[in-house]
C-alpha cells in the first residue's frame, strides 16, 4: 500500500444489523477495516483470525469493521456459519472509493491513532506480520 500517513477517508454507513457506523479521523483508535466476500476463501480464512485479534485486543483501543459490498441478508447468513463479533458494515454511498475499488480480496487498510492510513503486511505474509503490526500501533504515543 503506497498510502502512508495520508488521513483515512472517513465513511458512514450501516452495518448488517442497520446500526450506524462510523470511522472518525483522529479518534484515538487503532482500526482496520477488512475488505471481504463470503465467495473469497482467503477472506472466510482470515476473519476467525481478525475476530480473535479483535476480541484480545479491543480494551486497548482496537477497532475493526468489516465491509462488503454483499447483500445484507447474505452476509447475515454467513455470520451463522462464522460469527465474529466485529461490525460487517454493507457499502453506501457513504464508503469512499478507496474501500470500494478492491483489485485482490482480501484487503486490509490500517488506521494509526492518529486516523492516518499505514502500511499493512500483505496476504501472502504470516498473520503473525499483522498482529505484531497493530500491536506496534496500539503502543504508540500519540502526541
Amino acid at each position: 500500500q503506497a498510502l502512508r500517513n495520508v488521513a483515512a477517508p472517513v465513511f458512514d454507513t450501516l452495518d448488517v444489523f442497520g446500526k450506524r457506523q462510523r470511522l472518525e479521523k483522529g479518534k484515538g483508535e487503532v482500526v482496520l477495516v477488512s475488505i471481504w466476500a463470503t465467495w473469497c476463501g482467503p477472506c472466510r480464512a482470515e476473519m476467525p483470525r481478525i475476530d480473535r485479534l479483535y476480541r484480545e485486543r479491543k480494551d486497548q483501543g482496537f477497532v475493526v469493521f468489516g465491509l462488503s459490498d454483499e447483500d445484507v441478508n447474505v452476509q447475515r447468513k454467513y455470520l451463522e456459519q462464522v460469527p465474529v463479533t466485529y461490525p460487517l458494515l454493507t457499502v453506501s454511498a457513504g464508503v469512499p472509493q478507496l474501500y470500494r475499488e478492491i483489485v485482490r480480496y482480501p484487503a486490509l487498510f490500517l488506521i494509526d491513532r492518529k486516523g492516518r492510513l499505514q502500511p499493512v503486511p500483505g496476504p501472502d505474509q504470516p498473520f503473525e506480520k499483522l498482529e505484531a503490526t497493530v500491536g506496534v500501533l496500539l503502543n504508540s504515543v500519540v502526541d
